[in-house]
């Protein structure tokens, strides 16, 4: 089921400007028990992507009516967020008396191996490169053709996961994931003032580990670097934490430090709203 602008439909006019040029952002929500998760922080990034872009948004309250309308009586599943900057006509330049557009959308809740959990994934080294664009790095925009090439560039069901790095051969992200490392006991994560989104996920990790006394540090990462981790795992809010358990042939496996902040999300998630 689909919401346009609060009401059940199944298209959007052809002039709309995210579909056109990616004008626009979109969230991505767990819903459990017919609620939200981290309802808070995906509408703060959201309104953070929209003054960025210039771009005016709807009150707090009105996406959570569209986002209950749909989640009710859902025990697990996903509800989707999309505002694009509306209808336009030909032209980069937007109309400054353009209407935001909000999409809410409801999917099924995905069936993952609980292998991925209890043993990591393969993860696969993507060549499409992240572009640097420090004025869009950590907003989490509708332009995602460059995930979707690197998702294209494996075939295979071995790989679940793909790392992509800029043209310098720093690592930025998974194609749907943050990357965290683990190194001589320090948390390390990349620290994306020139690219990539700045997931919800990693902003709890870093601060349950944070709190529990970790020293977390975000840095400009080298692939090298990345390479001579102790451990590896990816996050997102959907994911939570995946442990990597090979790269490029290393073997890394789920290690002390990834188990303990797996069980602190699974424990204390619901502290994070």
């Amino acid at each position: 089921m689909i919401l346009v602008n609060g009401l059940q439909a199944d298209s959007i006019p052809v002039d709309d400007r995210g579909l056109a040029y990616g004008d626009g952002l979109f969230e991505t929500i767990e819903i459990s028990h017919g609620q939200p998760l981290l309802w808070r922080r995906h509408l703060k990034r959201l309104k953070q992507g929209c003054a960025v872009l210039g771009m005016a948004s709807y009150d707090d309250d009105v996406w959570l009516n569209d986002c209950l309308k749909l989640a009710d009586r859902q025990e697990h599943a996903i509800i989707k967020l999309m505002l694009t900057r509306g209808s336009g006509g030909r032209g980069y330049r937007p109309d400054a008396n353009s209407l935001g557009r909000r999409i809410v959308s409801l999917h099924s809740w995905p069936l993952y191996p609980q292998e991925h959990i209890s043993e990591g994934v393969r993860l696969f080294k993507c060549e499409t490169p992240v572009t640097e664009n420090s004025r869009l790095a950590g907003l989490k925009t509708l332009c995602r053709l460059e995930q979707v090439m690197a998702q294209m560039e494996w075939q295979v069901p071995e790989f679940d996961e793909g790392l992509m790095l800029t043209a310098d051969n720093d690592v930025i992200e998974g194609t749907r994931s943050n990357v965290f490392i683990v190194k001589n006991g320090v948390l390390l994560t990349p620290e994306l003032k020139r690219a990539g989104i700045k997931g919800i996920m990693r902003d709890v990790i870093i601060e349950m580990a944070t709190k529990s006394g970790m020293i977390v540090k975000e840095v400009v990462l080298d692939h090298g670097t990345f390479i001579d981790a102790d451990e590896i795992f990816l996050c997102n809010s959907i994911l939570k934490i995946w442990p990597v358990k090979d790269y490029l042939g290393k073997y890394y496996g789920p290690g002390a430090c990834t188990k303990t902040l797996m069980t602190m999300v699974s424990n204390q998630l619901g502290d994070y709203e």
